[in-house]
């Protein structure tokens, strides 16, 4: 399956040539629904990953893999439930978690919680609480079921090495960044999804110093390319836009350090990590050509990627 990836070569042309001859490679593997307009990008993307997460729970070696990789999507089904509930807005939502979306929208419409995931159940009667006493906000919604989300991965104490560091790390940055945006350790305190390899001093230091401290204690570690493109970013005035990238590709960066073993359980991890990729930068590059960027432009927000 790796053979359907569409690697250095496949993206590098597909950035250089123009739409039609992107969709022409993505056809090649089998991919998307070769259709151009606004409503086909969405499309595409929207296909490759109702394939994806299928593959995955019918063919995922254990339970707890399948929920590392589709429980986000429950969560983030919960989370738009809950918010059409009080504020009857309409949801987006989709069918790619493990929960059926029609019994999960019963649920939470009754108030039914205690079948669901634990930490997802906690995070609705939060939300519960905090829309009724009028203390609701958006940021305070997201950051209580992304919360529910990674005490709910952790809780799943995943035994393969490398998803238990693609674990950590995704909590390490999403922490980092919040202290980057807040710059206020109190505030960040209660904003941090789950403590992973980076500890409270060093956030509190992200949050209280000056950018050549924070550069020096970040200088040595994993984080060093992330951390010093947030903080020049910041200084420019271009913001967090290169940092958030790192951060999406950072799983994928973790994996690779093992691309060319074949032991247990890993070729099925890698290949559902590249897919996912695959995924995020074919749509990068449709939304680029549909949109007139360059080709520089839209090569500058592909993320880390397969190289064949």
């Amino acid at each position: 399956m790796e053979k359907t990836l569409l690697g250095e070569d496949r993206l590098k042309r597909m950035v250089e040539g123009t739409a039609d001859d992107a969709l022409k490679i993505l056809s090649e593997v089998g991919f998307g629904t070769g259709d151009i307009s606004r409503a086909g990008i969405d499309a595409v993307s929207d296909t490759e990953t109702a394939r994806l997460c299928s593959f995955i729970k019918e063919t995922a070696p254990d339970d707890k893999i399948k929920k590392f990789f589709l429980l986000p999507y429950d969560f983030k089904n919960a989370e738009a439930l809950i918010k059409e509930k009080y504020l009857k807005t309409e949801s987006e939502l989709s069918a790619y978690g493990l929960l059926d979306v029609k019994e999960l929208r019963e649920k939470i419409f009754t108030d039914s919680y205690s079948s669901l995931p634990k930490y997802m159940a906690q995070a609705l009667l939060a939300a519960d609480k905090a829309f009724v006493d009028g203390t609701q906000s958006g940021l305070y919604i997201n950051g209580l079921f992304t919360k529910a989300l990674y005490n709910e991965l952790f809780a799943l104490n995943v035994k393969d090495k490398r998803l238990k560091a693609v674990l950590l790390s995704k909590a390490d940055l999403i922490n980092i960044g919040i202290s980057l945006r807040t710059r206020n350790f109190e505030r960040a305190e209660k904003q941090y999804v789950h403590f992973g390899k980076v500890k409270e001093r060093m956030l509190k230091v992200v949050c209280e110093s000056d950018f050549d401290t924070i550069r020096e204690q970040f200088r040595f570690t994993e984080y060093k390319d992330e951390v010093f493109a947030a903080l020049s970013g910041i200084e420019s005035g271009a913001g967090l836009k290169e940092f958030e990238k790192l951060c999406d590709g950072f799983a994928v960066k973790t994996i690779k350090k093992d691309r060319y073993s074949s032991q247990g359980i890993l070729p099925f991890i890698r290949y559902c990590f590249y897919k996912f990729a695959d995924i995020a930068n074919a749509r990068i590059v449709l939304v680029g050509h549909s949109g007139g960027l360059t080709h520089e432009e839209i090569s500058d927000r592909l993320r880390e990627h397969y190289e064949g």
